[in-house]
């Protein structure tokens, strides 16, 4: 895919005020604007707008512009470039752009905000959270709208299993006894070309962290934000490389395009490696086709499931005419009845906000769609230790950066293009660190 265009800098979004604008004249409604993903937050963000408008009728009115995925940052850029940007926006940190905005001026540092507010306190969210906001100078530049300690479930077709004659996996399950089971299901029956016993998760870069860590090693040094020394040769990356091709080679693993569709359809007994925010694409696809549910990821070698605390904020931009409008519409926006309407959408991502009361919450761990064991374990998703970690210099999505190092070595390794050996991985390390040792963005 396209990288994101490179954010404009603070002059280039047009006149950007560093103080909140003056109150509107009396009677006067406020309008905000706020930007998020059209096919992710689908109904759960329209939801939470209409809350707020109803809370603050006469006084804001927000409306919810909505982008494609795929397209959000380019489209945000281009508006923050054209001074037409909303007053709130969107901003992973797993892609660097709560980083990135923060650093060149486009998003408002919150901090004076939450010590005066009497509702919303940073505490609201768990420690490591609260750690991730301040990673540039300190400062808190947004709030999560969603998080999760992403690609750490395994999803299972029940009924597969069971006409197999296979247990279904334990929390205390391993890789090796996930291999075992594969094997098992892949003699179990004379099945059609395009069946495969597991898909996984390959591609980005928090996913490549995530495979790593499963093999208990780190993609960058330090494992725990910004990085600055590339581990793509260290031995347990090789294992981990070596790993997937090999079970890919043996045609255990499914093709690096498998997803939740072709797990709906009956061609993967086991998804792995995934998230639990993927629940309601995994349910759309299945229908009533099999039973299915999911749990906790297996243990890998060293008894480390891997994963990566993948946070998406929203920020209120530097160019707001009604920056203290936008603190109230933000608040509302991760606020714990906002994160849960986006858990309990029918499509779209199903990753709730990232405050254990909304993980945990009654609504969420009753949701009838889905197993009972299975919201347990989403719940106890948030307390997983797990950190998130990036380019220190934040060169991850521009052209020739981090990522398209990450596209150009591993998915030849997933296409049996290239065999992950030792030589092979120095040559992906190398490059990787020749894009660490550049200045930072």
């Amino acid at each position: 895919t396209k990288a994101p265009a490179a954010a404009p800098t603070a002059a280039a979004a047009a006149a950007a005020p560093t103080t909140a604008a003056a109150p509107a004249a009396a009677g006067k409604v406020i309008e905000l604007r706020a930007h998020a993903r059209a096919d992710s937050e689908i109904d759960g963000y329209a939801k939470n707008i209409e809350a707020f408008n109803k809370k603050f009728e006469g006084k804001f009115k927000a409306v919810y512009e909505g982008f494609p995925g795929g397209e959000l940052y380019v489209k945000q850029e281009t508006l923050m470039a054209g001074g037409t940007i909303g007053d709130i926006h969107y901003a992973h940190q797993s892609q660097i752009k709560y980083q990135e905005y923060a650093k060149k001026n486009l998003a408002v540092a919150i901090d004076s905000y939450l010590a005066k507010d009497s509702e919303t306190k940073l505490t609201d969210w768990p420690q490591r959270a609260q750690d991730a906001l301040k990673v540039i100078d300190g400062k808190v530049f947004g709030l999560p709208v969603r998080g999760q300690v992403a690609w750490m479930f395994i999803y299972w077709n029940r009924d597969m299993l069971k006409k197999a004659g296979i247990a279904e996996p334990t929390p205390d399950w391993t890789l090796e006894q996930m291999i075992e089971a594969a094997k098992k299901v892949k003699q179990s029956a004379s099945w059609p070309e395009e069946f495969y016993p597991c898909g996984y998760s390959w591609g980005g870069f928090e996913q490549l962290v995530g495979n790593v860590r499963r093999f208990n090693g780190e993609v960058l040094d330090p494992g725990n934000g910004p990085g600055k020394k590339a581990m793509m040769d260290s031995a347990p990356a090789v294992q981990m490389a070596k790993w997937f091709y090999d079970n890919i080679k043996a045609k255990l693993f499914s093709p690096r395009t498998y997803g939740a569709k072709e797990f709906g359809e009956g061609k993967l007994a086991f998804y792995f490696g995934r998230l639990a925010g993927e629940r309601g694409a995994v349910n759309n696809a299945a229908g009533k086709n099999f039973e299915w549910t999911f749990d906790i990821s297996p243990k890998g070698p060293t008894g480390r499931r891997g994963g990566f605390l993948s946070i998406d904020t929203q920020q209120i931009n530097a160019a707001s005419k009604n920056k203290d409008a936008a603190w109230e519409l933000l608040k509302a926006l991760t606020s714990k009845d906002a994160g849960v309407n986006l858990a309990l959408q029918p499509a779209g991502s199903l990753t709730p906000g990232f405050r254990k009361d909304v993980y945990c919450s009654d609504q969420l761990l009753n949701d009838a769609r889905f197993p009972k064991t299975a919201m347990k374990a989403n719940c106890d998703n948030i307390d997983q230790p797990e950190g998130f970690t990036y380019p220190g210099n934040l060169r991850l999505t521009q052209p020739g950066a981090v990522q398209d190092i990450i596209n150009k070595y591993m998915n030849d390794i997933a296409d049996l293009k290239a065999e992950p050996t030792p030589a092979y991985m120095k040559q992906m390390n190398e490059e990787l660190q020749k894009i660490l040792d550049e200045p930072s963005i």
